[in-house]
């Protein structure tokens, strides 16, 4: 009787690991898609309250995605939570901060709060950089990288080989243009990777809160501010933050006041 040899045993099951992980893999995706299908039928007939939940069951198993949140959200302002919707539409918008629907409806649910309160305006170079850097996720824009990478080992091939004037300067030319497009591309990923998983903000969830001017119930008052209002998180000490307004505004507020997003 002939045995497998160790070698062919190991590539085997290495083989039907492989198989198994791929049925698996589809299997539970093809279940996300069920309840996701599940869920959005439900908010179509106006149960909203089952979407929420089937939508949770979906985050819960740790997948996400700007569709996935920005249904979430919606489901959460038909039921007139506006704190949560304003959560998951932030949420959304870190991971397609492009998307009109998110920035409409995330617009929209601010306008619904009580806090109104204005940003500091910006540089028209800061603008025109944050509107760059925001016309794509951070995925979309190392894709672009990793093409336009490729483009630029192409271009250098040609530069390199060919012998023919006009085509090495034209080479040259798309190779730098290339180069230059991967280099900010490569700038623009970084920057949206770091809005995404390590910007500090987070959505507030009392009614109403006064922030101190240190971390302690008797420090002095500053200013009010109610739920669904975003602050950012400049630092934190026991069960404070060290929360930023968008007008500038700096103060501290108990940790169990405040989401983050």
């Amino acid at each position: 009787m002939k045995f497998l040899h160790k070698n062919n045993r190991f590539r085997l099951c290495f083989f039907m690991f492989l198989l198994l992980s791929a049925f698996y893999s589809r299997a539970t995706n093809n279940n996300y898609r069920s309840i996701a299908d599940s869920a959005n039928k439900a908010y179509t007939e106006g149960q909203y309250y089952y979407a929420i939940e089937l939508y949770d069951s979906i985050l819960k198993d740790g997948y996400a995605s700007a569709a996935l949140y920005y249904n979430m959200g919606n489901a959460y302002f038909k039921t007139n939570q506006l704190p949560y919707a304003i959560l998951y539409y932030e949420k959304a918008k870190k991971l397609s901060p492009a998307d009109n629907n998110i920035n409409y409806n995330l617009k929209l649910a601010n306008t619904l709060i009580t806090d109104k309160i204005d940003e500091i305006p910006l540089l028209f170079y800061q603008r025109w950089w944050q509107g760059l850097y925001n016309s794509f996720s951070a995925d979309t824009w190392a894709k672009i990288a990793i093409a336009c990478m490729f483009l630029v080992f192409v271009c250098l091939a040609i530069y390199l080989i060919s012998n023919i004037l006009i085509i090495k300067k034209t080479s040259f030319f798309i190779f730098a243009l290339f180069l230059i497009v991967t280099i900010f591309s490569l700038i623009f990923a970084k920057k949206q990777n770091n809005l995404t998983f390590n910007d500090k903000a987070g959505i507030v969830f009392s009614p109403r809160i006064t922030a101190k001017s240190s971390p302690d119930e008797n420090s002095i008052d500053l200013f009010v501010i109610h739920e669904g209002t975003k602050v950012f998180i400049n630092d934190k000490l026991g069960e404070w933050y060290e929360i930023k307004l968008a007008n500038g505004s700096v103060g501290w507020i108990k940790k169990s006041t405040i989401k983050p997003i």
